[in-house]
């Protein structure tokens, strides 16, 4: 009886997590017992999601990822997990009145002369059309493919036309132009009280 107390208490320490699909585009996710900046800049690196602290909802579902390790090099040991993991960790991400703290590496970008920079990282979701800002995410379809939404930051807005780059794929490089009213908006929760 002892073990399974023991083993109850190192399994609830867990408290930080990273999952995504990496830059080779595999799906990967861990546990970690402590939050630690080596492991988050590593995950970081390779394009997943650090999440702490974390809410009860998504520490329940996240418990499921298999443990991390961390190399005195720096590096994490992130196993691979299957997609249908990933989607559902996103799904709660993205739910209304979920408390958990994210950490995302802000994706880059092109400039004019062709010089990178950084988008800054998406500073809330627009709660309506005319309010949608450049660093935002919105959801728009990839051109003729008819394979959902997909989750895009803005990168320009010239009146009602917006330039779009894919959020989770930084790599990819092509960007994508829309009139507003071919975007969906994300649901923001409810409005702030006055």
């Amino acid at each position: 009886m002892g073990k399974q107390s023991n083993k109850k208490a190192t399994r609830m320490a867990d408290k930080f997590f990273v999952f995504g699909i990496d830059s080779a585009g595999k799906p990967r996710g861990a546990r970690f017992a402590d939050f630690n900046d080596r492991a988050l800049k590593f995950a970081l690196e390779i394009g997943m999601v650090g999440v702490h602290p974390a809410s009860p909802t998504f520490t329940e579902q996240a418990m499921k990822l298999p443990p991390g390790r961390l190399y005195a090099s720096g590096k994490a040991f992130i196993p691979n997990i299957r997609r249908d993991v990933v989607k559902e960790l996103n799904a709660i991400l993205s739910s209304a009145g979920e408390t958990s703290q994210q950490h995302r590496s802000s994706p880059p970008t092109e400039r004019a002369n062709d010089s990178p920079s950084e988008l800054p990282i998406a500073s809330g979701l627009p709660r309506s059309w005319d309010s949608i800002e450049v660093g935002q995410v919105v959801l728009a379809e990839e051109d003729g493919i008819n394979e959902g939404y997909w989750a895009c930051l803005v990168v320009k807005r010239e009146g009602d036309v917006l330039t779009l780059r894919l959020r989770d794929f930084p790599k990819q490089r092509q960007q994508y132009v829309r009139h507003v009213a071919q975007v969906a908006l994300i649901y923001p929760g409810p409005a702030p009280e006055k």
